[in-house]
């Protein structure tokens, strides 16, 4: 697989599971004041582009740091054999 689909896959399953990730604790953060029954909530405007650009930089950090480390171990492994 190359370098390029593999930092696409990284980044769509963290981009996934981190926006998912942000609107639970959005949720419990904007239900923790009040008294009545939970309500599940999406963050409109800007305060969404903010969410979905700060997932999205971290999806993108976290293939980049991956494919680094991944190609260190690889490195080393030749260096061993």
């Amino acid at each position: 697989m190359t370098a390029n689909k593999k930092l696409l896959i990284i980044t769509g399953a963290g981009l996934a599971v981190g926006l998912a990730e942000a609107l639970l604790y959005y949720n419990l953060g904007t239900n923790s004041d009040t008294n009545e029954d939970f309500k599940f909530g999406i963050p409109r405007g800007a305060e969404l582009g903010k969410t979905l650009g700060i997932v999205l930089a971290m999806s993108v950090a976290t293939a980049l740091l991956s494919n680094g480390v991944e190609y260190l171990v690889n490195k080393q492994e030749l260096q061993i054999a």
